[in-house]
């Protein structure tokens, strides 16, 4: 039990569940209720499909996790199977069995919204870790993996938690997708910089090995700074309000400088890499508060 709990790496949940529950608060914005069964099987199905990822890219980078001297809690998988406390086979079994059952709660929503459209996006889903992790596509070695997690975590998600209880397509609030996919990018950015020497050995063209741990934290700073640019858009122009507690949202970007100069196996770039995280789980957090009213 103890091995499979490390290798479900229950903390990793709030990368799924939070887009999730973002989709469900602008439900709740605009309808003022919210239905405690679509709920469930949005929450359901987002476990399922996290711990699907979690299983399938352990066992996808098996080779690459054994030569990892520089993984961190935030990347370098469960290490499940590299220190041989799982067998392949079992975690290539949980991978399948949680597919199945993430694919099935999304039959189940389809079912309860009279609508095709989340049998398609848990299909999507299920299709964004084989095009990541495996053959003939295989994003994660050839470049372009950071998209493809974009994609999921910033449009799919937070699109599957807010039509499990419409179909009003026309309401959905798109200006949050360019913020949403942009955090998003960073943050897979992010969680990449531990593993540089490893994915470099393994040949897996993260944005890190092609363009070196400076250039790849720039493009992260950057990214986030203009989010929080983007926010005081929404703020200030489109929402027309003139609250100022998105402004707490930069202090997350300001402590991860701390790690700054952090080299994969310090402590320093776990800073960096911890504050980049909860700088883009902070943001969805905030939609969230703010769709529900509370700010």
């Amino acid at each position: 039990m103890k091995s499979w709990l490390q290798a479900a790496r229950l903390p990793s949940l709030s990368y799924i569940l939070i887009p999730l529950l973002l989709g469900q608060s602008l439900v709740y914005s605009q309808t003022h209720t919210i239905d405690l069964y679509s709920l469930s099987l949005v929450i359901l199905f987002g476990i399922s499909n996290q711990l699907y990822i979690i299983f399938g890219n352990d066992y996808a980078d098996l080779e690459a996790d054994k030569i990892n001297t520089t993984f961190t809690i935030f990347s370098g998988g469960s290490r499940v199977l590299a220190e041989e406390k799982l067998k392949p086979s079992q975690i290539k079994n949980a991978c399948i069995l949680f597919a199945v059952l993430s694919l099935s709660f999304s039959v189940l929503l389809s079912y309860e919204t009279k609508s095709f459209l989340h049998i398609l996006l848990g299909v999507f889903a299920i299709f964004l870790l084989q095009f990541y992790s495996y053959p003939p596509v295989k994003l994660s070695y050839r470049g372009g993996g950071e998209f493809l997690q974009m994609i999921g975590v910033g449009f799919v998600l937070p699109i599957f938690g807010y039509y499990a209880n419409t179909n009003e397509f026309y309401q959905f609030p798109w200006e949050l997708i360019p913020a949403l996919l942009l955090i998003n990018f960073s943050s897979a950015i992010s969680t990449s910089l531990p593993d540089a020497p490893s994915d470099k050995l393994s040949n897996k063209n993260t944005a890190v090995v092609r363009f070196g741990d400076v250039h790849a934290k720039l493009i992260i700073l950057i990214t986030e700074l203009i989010v929080l640019l983007y926010i005081f858009y929404l703020n200030f122009f489109l929402w027309n309000t003139k609250q100022i507690e998105f402004y707490f949202l930069i202090f997350p970007i300001i402590f991860s400088l701390i790690g700054w100069r952090g080299k994969p196996g310090q402590n320093a770039l776990s800073i960096f890499v911890f504050f980049s995280i909860l700088y883009s789980l902070s943001v969805q957090i905030y939609f969230i508060i703010f769709y529900l009213g509370y700010i």
